[in-house]
């Protein structure tokens, strides 16, 4: 699922995106790759590698096969064949055996626990629905990393979000992001679109899963669960139609919370488009119910073969140069 992360037979390391996957691989894009030689059984060092641009590009010239036709996608997407994982890393996993060596672990692992706790106690989730994702589950972390977080389940989500929201502002060691912080929080996200820089610095400053708790950036990522869909693979297909500006209004934000995230959407130029969605946690919480938007991202018709229906989504983040604004 989303926040889990794959490790390959050639020591490549994927992170899983979203809960639907064919029967014989995951749909994952490359994160992290060796930064030298090494073949052994654990290698160390490693390089990150941000933009989806680079990935493919890596991809395709030193392991190809990890590129994939899915016709459901109607598009090459980055995934990783059954027989290629070595390994699955599991966030909750990573919280319990921080939690179990509390005392031998980093100064970050031990404000990753105690942000876990005091989250799990001001939100009144339980224990086992929290993970610690990113370079700390992968155990390539530095004490300037931050806090990658993971809550799963539908429901459980929505609790965490609504009691979060009420009490973030009392959790000792949170703090939301303001001045010089906030202004670095922006540029890091948002670098291509200086122009839009005083509404996006409005639309940071204003979310709720994201902050620093004691010296350390943090993010939560809320995942639905295999269970909380009415699908399966193949059930639903894509075809991308290019790059498209539009606005419209939003009718319902009730998943953006998600990663993935979901808007539903009344469009002027697109009265078929009912949908504006994104794979990257920048676009949760970026805009409400009844706002007018403007958005820039990649169009595509969506079948549902379930359904016997069609409409037309707006995928956000594929490129720096995607957003989404209030209008």
């Amino acid at each position: 699922m989303e926040g889990y992360f794959i490790i390959t037979t050639e020591n490549l390391i994927f992170e899983v995106k979203g809960v639907v996957h064919p029967r014989n691989r995951v749909i994952a894009y490359l994160r992290y790759v060796p930064s030298d030689n090494e073949s052994s059984e654990l290698v160390t060092n490693y390089r990150k590698i941000y933009a989806l641009h680079e990935r493919e590009k890596y991809l395709q010239t030193n392991y190809p096969s990890y590129l994939w036709f899915s016709k459901s996608h109607g598009r090459v997407v980055q995934s990783v064949p059954n027989d290629r994982i070595k390994s699955i890393l599991n966030p909750m996993d990573c919280l319990i055996n921080l939690r179990s060596h509390i005392d031998d672990v980093s100064n970050l692992g031990q404000a990753s626990v105690n942000l876990s706790e005091r989250l799990v106690e001001s939100t009144g989730i339980e224990l086992s629905n929290i993970g610690i994702t990113g370079s700390q589950l992968i155990g390539i972390s530095r004490e300037d990393s931050d806090i990658d977080l993971v809550v799963y389940g539908s429901d459980v989500c929505r609790s965490f979000y609504s009691n979060m929201s009420k009490n973030i502002d009392l959790i000792t060691g949170i703090k939301r992001y303001t001045g010089i912080l906030l202004d670095e929080h922006v540029s890091f996200r948002w670098g291509a679109h200086e122009s839009m820089r005083l509404i996006l610095r409005k639309i940071e400053q204003s979310k709720i899963l994201q902050g620093l708790f004691e010296e350390y950036h943090f993010f939560v990522r809320l995942v639905k669960i295999p269970d909380d869909l009415n699908y399966v693979y193949g059930d639903i297909s894509f075809q991308m139609k290019g790059q498209q500006l539009v606005t419209g209004k939003i009718l319902n934000d009730s998943d953006a919370i998600f990663t993935p995230c979901e808007y539903l959407v009344e469009c002027y130029e697109i009265p078929n488009l009912k949908k504006l969605v994104s794979y990257r946690g920048r676009f949760t919480e970026q805009i409400i119910r009844d706002e007018f938007f403007e958005a820039q991202g990649r169009l595509e018709i969506v079948t549902n073969h379930k359904k016997e229906e069609q409409y037309m989504q707006l995928v956000l983040g594929e490129l720096p140069t995607d957003y989404l604004i209030p209008k």
